[in-house]
């Protein structure tokens, strides 16, 4: 066998060989999330921004400092000239008028420093606005960092259910299909009737949609943790996560009013963002009224100017000319009316103000009713689930006492497979509860922040 062949032969083989996804964990998946999802790093860097923001709008109070330089050229300087006038001496000055011979350069240096003085609150107000709509920035922040990583962990608790319930429909398409080639030599020996046959066909074929519909439920959880973790998920890629069944049952130790009590604290984010819009809305209004008729703004400048043939400091005799000034001034500025467009900024803001208290009612009534929707169906799913152990146990003993009549020769196998189908759905019933109950114990969790709920 030559080199080439070889080649050829061991590529042949490793590509035989089963490829290994990777594996990831739930802290691995959290870590991920809240490194590179998009929308996350586009709350950051709108805080950021809201930072800036604020630092801009500080420098408000201090002063302002300007510095305008210019320098110009002047060409044939030798022909600028004054007419004469019948005053000068000699008469002939009224014929012939003067000639003034000028430096061929001009320069100009403006120095101006400005400082606010009095504003009505504007510049304290416009302040506190920019802050709080960084506060604002930042709980949101937060609010979306935690609502992802509960999306995050909903999901996973998604595809764990929709995993298990793919392989009880597995297990049930097996003894599916056995039924129905039984019912149909039964049919064939004239045992059984047609319709037995249809019915054994159509429990096949719905055991077989559910398959693919819950197929897709998990290829869609897969890529959507995908897209929260801003990774591409492949179909060997393994997610490492079992849910702790312990510690969802536990949250049923707490009863709704303190739940609610929970969600609407103030430490909420939710909450603390409909506060501080409130106070958000608070600011413009003052700010708004700051702006009056006849509420001047008073503003001292301090200016340092030169204007001269000479440049400054580097060029001789540039300061025996009274080519400089210095200023202090001090200005008022004042709307006196404009049509009474300010009256209505007022109680625009005003408006404003009474409908971000308004939001907040409406925010505090929306938590109460998410939380009351997710406790019962909590509590209904617990129920359920109570009574599908019951059942599960029921079916249990009837698969059991099939397969003893059965092994004793006095069953017939189709018996036995129904009761192990009928099981084999209890079970299905059984995970799709679970999955229900995931999502309330998510969304209270959530809301309420229940980090470790009752043990």
């Amino acid at each position: 066998m030559n080199k080439k062949t070889l080649i050829v032969f061991t590529l042949c083989i490793l590509s035989l060989l089963p490829v290994s996804g990777a594996t990831f964990t739930e802290p691995e998946l959290k870590a991920l999330l809240l490194s590179n999802n998009l929308k996350l790093q586009q709350a950051i860097g709108e805080q950021e921004l809201s930072l800036l923001d604020s630092k801009d709008a500080k420098t408000g109070y201090g002063p302002t400092l300007d510095l305008t330089i210019s320098a110009t050229y002047l060409q044939n300087t030798e022909l600028i000239t004054i007419p004469g006038s019948p005053a000068l001496t000699p008469p002939l000055s009224t014929l012939f008028p003067m000639r003034i011979e000028m430096e061929p350069t001009l320069y100009n240096f403006s120095l101006s420093l400005t400082q606010p003085v009095w504003t009505w609150g504007k510049l304290k107000n416009g302040v506190a606005m920019t802050e709080k709509l960084s506060e604002i920035r930042q709980a949101q922040k937060f609010a979306l960092q935690k609502s992802l990583l509960a999306e995050l962990q909903s999901r996973l608790y998604a595809q764990q259910y929709l995993s298990r319930m793919e392989d009880l429909l597995d297990e049930q398409l097996h003894y599916s299909h056995v039924l129905v080639s039984l019912v149909q030599e039964s049919f064939a020996n004239n045992l059984v009737l047609e319709e037995d046959v249809l019915a054994a066909s159509v429990s096949e074929r719905q055991i077989e949609l559910a398959k693919v519909q819950v197929a897709q439920q998990e290829t869609r959880q897969r890529s959507a943790i995908g897209q929260l973790c801003n990774i591409t998920l492949s179909a060997d890629d393994e997610l490492a996560w079992e849910p702790d069944e312990k510690r969802l049952v536990s949250l049923l130790g707490y009863d709704l009013k303190t739940l609610q009590a929970l969600a609407t604290a103030k430490s909420q984010e939710q909450v603390r963002i409909a506060t501080l819009m409130g106070d958000l809305a608070s600011l413009a209004t003052s700010l708004a009224k700051g702006d009056l008729y006849w509420k001047p703004d008073v503003a001292m400048q301090v200016s340092l100017e030169y204007g001269g043939s000479k440049f400054p400091v580097f060029e001789a005799s540039w300061d025996t000319t009274d080519d400089y000034t210095f200023n202090v001034s001090v200005g008022m500025k004042t709307t006196l009316w404009d049509g009474g467009k300010k009256f209505h900024e007022v109680r625009r803001k005003a408006i404003g103000e009474s409908q971000a208290h308004l939001d907040m009612a409406q925010v505090y009534q929306a938590i109460l009713s998410q939380v009351e929707q997710a406790y019962l169906t909590l509590h209904l799913a617990h129920e359920n689930l109570a009574y599908l152990r019951l059942k599960g146990e029921s079916l249990e003993a009837e698969v059991a006492q099939q397969q003893l009549l059965f092994d004793s020769g006095y069953g017939s196998e189709a018996d036995l497979l129904k009761a192990k189908l009928a099981s084999l759905s209890a079970r299905f019933e059984t995970e799709q509860q679970w999955l229900s109950y995931t999502g309330s114990f998510v969304t209270i969790t959530t809301l309420c922040g229940v980090e470790n709920p009752l043990l």
